[in-house]
C-alpha cells in the first residue's frame, strides 16, 4: 500500500466515523439526519472496499438468521398481491441490516465504542429533556385528556415512547450494574428519572410495558430484590388509591355558585349525560345506555360496542354513537322507556357527530359531511363531499363552521334551509383538536393555548378577543350566558357585554375531571370518570385495546386466506378494508402487533424465519452478557442491550415496532455495538 493510499484510507476512516457520530446522535430525534449519517458511512465503507478489496464486515453468527428472514421477505414479495410495495419494503429491511455490521466495523476498539455509547446516551438524554418541555405544554393545554396521547415534537408519539423505553432501560442498567463514584451514580439516577418522566409523558402503554419488562429482567439478573419492594408498594398504591370511578353529579345553579344535589354512580364509565323530562340518560362506555329517574336506575340498554355519546335528535328520538362508529336510533315510548329501532353508519371515518335544528350532522374526515333528517329512514341522507378533511364543526341558525385539521384551516359558511351553503371566509388556526362553537355572529375557537373569539363582519372572520382558557371541550348557551367547561372540571361563564364583546369569568371549580356537562334549567349535570391508566393495559374496553382486538381478529381472517407466504410486506390498508366489518371505519396499515403482523405479511414460513431471527438475536445478547459481565461499563451496556431487546419484544405485543424504522434502527445499533464491545473484549483477552 502506498503512502497516498494509506493517507486516503485514514481520511475515509475519519469521515466514516464522523457520519456514524451523526447517525448516533440523531437516533432519537431526527430520522432525516440519521439516514444521512448511516448511508454516508455505508457509501464510504463501500469506497474503502474498492480501494483495499478487503471485506470490512466480519461474521457474527447471525448470518443464517438474517438470510432466512430476508429470503422469506423476498419470496413473499414475489407472491405478493402488491409486488411493487412488497419489494420496496424488502429493500428497506435489507438495507437496514448492515447497521449491525457497520457499527462493529467502526467501533473496532473499546474507546471508539465507548465514545459512540456516550454520544448516544447524551443525545437521548437531551432529546428527552426537550420532550418533557413539550409534554409540559401539552399538559397545560389539557391535551392529554382530549387526545389521550403525548406530544410528537420529533416523531410519532408511539415511536418516541419506544425510543425512550430503550433509554430508561440503559440508564437503569448503568445505575444498578456500575461500581463507580457516587457522582456518577447520581447522574445515572437523574438520567433514569428523566427517562421515566419522558416515558410516562408519552402516554404510550406499549412502551411502558416494554420498559417494565426490561427493568424487571435487570432486577432478576442482578438479583436486586430491594427494588421489588418499592415497585410492589407503588403498584399497591395505584391499585388502592387510584380506583376506577364513574359518577354523575347533579348541582343546582345559583347566581354565583353550584350546590350539589345528588350523585348517581355507574359501574362502568359515564361518557355523556342528557336530560329528557324527568329522565336522565347516560352513555356509559362499558355498560351501555342507562336511564335514571330520581337517582334510581330504571333502564339499562346494553350496546354491541362501547357507547361514547347519547343525544336528542327530534321529538321522541335519540341517537347513541358507538366506539366502532355505529349509530343507534332510540325511541322513547309513552312510558318513558327507550328502545333501539335501527342501527346505521355514516359513509366514512367519523370524527364528530352533532344535532342542530333536529338534523343530524356527521363529519367524516375521508368523505365529507353527511346529513340525516329522518330518524326512521336513515338511508335518506345528504352528502356534501366538498367537506372532505373535516374533523370538527359548529353551527347556529345562520352560520356553519368547519375545521380541517390537516390544513389547520377554519372555514365559515352561511346556512340556507338549515344546511351549509355559501362560504364566507377562512382563517388559519393551529390546534390539535379544533373544537369550536357558534352563538349568533360570534365563534369561539379552542386552540391549544387560548380560547379565541371571532366575529363575522361583512363576510369576514375577525378576531375579537383572546381568553386565557385551556382545555375547553363543551359549551352550552343558557339565555344570554354561555357556560364553558374544561376537561379538568373548571367551569366558566362567557358573559355578553354588548353585541360583540364578551368577558370570561370563572364560575366554579368542580375539583375533578369531567367527560361531559349538561345544563337543564337550573340543574347542572357533570359526568366524571376516574381511570387507572396503568390498569388500562389489560382493559378490553379501553379505546385502543378494543381497536387492537378488532385489528387482530381481522388480521387472522387475512392470514387464513394467505397462510403460507402471506400477502407480502406491504401497507395493509387496502387489504384490511376488504376484510373489516362494515361498521369499522378506519383502515389500518399494520396489525399493531409484531407477531400477528408477521403472520399476515409473511405467512407461516416467514413467521418462523422472523421468530428464528429474534431468537438468535436474543441468544447472542445473552452470550455476550455472560462473557463480559465482569467488565466495567461494557457489562452494563450488555445488560442494557439484552434487557432493551426483551423490552422491544414485549412492546411488540401491542405495536408493530419491528416495522418502525426508528425503533428497528436502534435495535440494530445496540446489537452492533454490543457485538463490537464483545469482540474488543475477547481480542484484548487473547492478547493478554
Amino acid at each position: 500500500m502506498t503512502d497516498s493510499q494509506f493517507l486516503r484510507l485514514q481520511t475515509i476512516d475519519r469521515m466514516i466515523f464522523g457520519f456514524v457520530i451523526l447517525f448516533v446522535i440523531s437516533l432519537t430525534n431526527s430520522i432525516f439526519l440519521n439516514q444521512i449519517g448511516y448511508f454516508g458511512a455505508l457509501l464510504l465503507i463501500g469506497l474503502r472496499f474498492s480501494i483495499t478489496r478487503k471485506n470490512q464486515f466480519t461474521r457474527n453468527g447471525l448470518e443464517l438468521a438474517f438470510l432466512l428472514f430476508l429470503a422469506a421477505e423476498l419470496i413473499s414479495a414475489l407472491l405478493s398481491i402488491d409486488k411493487a410495495h412488497a419489494f420496496q419494503n424488502f429493500m428497506k429491511r435489507l438495507i437496514l441490516v448492515p447497521i449491525v455490521y457497520t457499527i462493529v466495523h467502526v467501533a473496532d476498539d473499546k474507546k471508539k465504542g465507548e465514545l459512540l455509547l456516550k454520544f448516544y446516551l447524551g443525545a437521548a438524554l437531551i432529546t428527552m429533556i426537550v420532550y418533557i418541555i413539550f409534554a409540559y405544554e401539552h399538559f397545560i393545554a389539557r391535551l392529554y385528556q382530549l387526545e389521550l396521547k403525548g406530544p410528537s415534537p420529533f416523531q410519532y408519539v408511539m415511536t418516541a415512547g419506544g425510543l425512550m423505553s430503550f433509554s430508561a432501560i440503559f440508564f437503569f442498567a448503568l445505575f444498578v450494574n456500575e461500581k463507580t463514584k457516587l457522582i456518577y451514580k447520581l447522574f445515572y439516577f437523574s438520567a433514569l428519572a428523566i427517562s421515566i418522566a419522558g416515558l410516562i409523558a408519552s402516554f404510550t402503554r406499549a412502551a411502558w410495558l416494554g420498559a417494565a419488562a426490561g427493568i424487571l429482567l435487570i432486577i432478576l439478573i442482578k438479583r436486586k430484590w430491594s427494588f421489588i419492594i418499592p415497585i410492589f408498594v407503588l403498584l399497591l398504591f395505584i391499585i388502592i388509591f387510584q380506583k376506577n370511578e364513574s359518577k354523575i353529579y347533579n348541582y343546582s345553579v345559583k347566581e354565583n355558585e353550584l350546590v350539589q344535589r345528588s350523585i348517581d354512580v355507574t359501574k362502568g364509565r359515564a361518557s355523556s349525560v342528557l336530560v329528557s323530562g324527568n329522565i336522565k340518560i347516560v352513555a356509559d362506555y362499558e355498560k351501555g345506555i342507562l336511564a335514571f329517574e330520581n337517582e334510581k336506575l330504571i333502564q339499562n340498554i346494553p350496546t354491541v360496542a362501547p357507547v361514547l355519546m347519547v343525544t336528542h335528535w327530534k321529538e321522541n328520538y335519540f341517537i347513541a354513537y358507538l366506539l366502532d362508529s355505529r349509530i343507534l336510533v332510540l325511541e322513547k315510548n309513552i312510558e318513558g322507556k327507550l328502545k333501539t329501532i335501527t342501527t346505521f353508519t355514516s359513509p366514512g371515518n367519523t370524527k364528530s357527530v352533532k344535532v342542530f335544528n333536529n338534523i343530524l350532522f356527521i363529519a367524516d374526515q375521508d368523505s365529507g359531511l353527511t346529513i340525516y333528517k329522518n330518524p326512521i329512514r336513515p338511508n335518506e341522507r345528504i352528502r356534501i363531499k366538498e367537506f372532505e378533511g373535516i374533523t370538527q364543526f359548529g353551527m347556529s341558525d345562520s352560520l356553519f363552521a368547519a375545521y380541517f385539521r390537516n390544513k389547520n384551516l377554519l372555514k365559515i359558511f352561511l346556512v340556507k334551509n338549515f344546511l351549509p351553503d355559501k362560504i364566507l371566509d377562512s382563517v388559519k388556526v393551529d390546534a390539535s383538536v379544533g373544537l369550536h362553537w357558534i352563538k349568533n355572529s360570534q365563534l369561539f375557537f379552542q386552540s391549544d393555548q387560548n380560547l379565541i373569539q371571532f366575529e363575522t363582519q361583512v363576510g369576514k372572520l375577525v378576531k375579537r378577543n383572546i381568553f386565557d382558557a385551556k382545555g375547553i371541550f363543551k359549551m352550552q348557551s343558557v339565555g344570554s350566558l354561555i357556560y364553558a367547561s374544561t376537561v379538568n372540571g373548571n367551569i366558566y361563564k362567557l358573559i355578553m357585554l354588548d353585541n360583540s364583546n364578551y368577558k370570561l369569568e370563572r364560575f366554579a371549580e368542580l375539583g375533578y375531571s369531567i367527560t361531559d356537562l349538561f345544563i337543564d334549567g337550573d340543574n347542572l349535570f357533570a359526568a366524571s370518570v376516574k381511570r387507572n391508566r396503568f390498569a388500562t393495559i389489560f382493559d378490553p374496553y379501553h379505546e385502543t385495546n378494543y381497536e387492537r382486538l378488532n385489528i387482530w381478529r381481522i388480521g387472522f381472517k387475512i392470514f387464513s386466506d394467505h397462510p403460507l407466504f402471506g400477502v407480502g410486506d406491504i401497507d395493509l390498508q387496502r387489504v384490511y378494508e376488504r376484510y373489516k366489518d362494515y361498521f369499522l371505519k378506519e383502515n389500518f396499515g399494520h396489525m399493531h402487533n409484531n407477531y400477528v403482523h408477521f403472520l399476515v405479511i409473511l405467512g407461516v414460513f416467514g413467521f418462523a424465519a422472523a421468530m428464528f431471527l429474534l431468537l438468535k438475536v436474543l441468544q447472542l445478547h445473552i452470550k455476550i452478557y455472560n462473557a463480559v459481565k465482569n467488565e466495567p461499563l461494557i457489562s452494563s451496556f450488555a445488560l442494557g442491550s439484552l434487557s432493551a431487546f426483551v423490552g422491544f419484544l414485549f412492546s411488540g405485543l401491542g405495536e408493530w415496532n419491528f416495522g418502525d424504522q426508528e425503533i428497528i434502527t436502534l435495535v440494530w445499533f445496540t446489537l452492533g455495538l454490543n457485538i463490537a464491545f464483545y469482540k474488543n473484549t475477547s481480542l484484548n483477552s487473547m492478547r493478554k
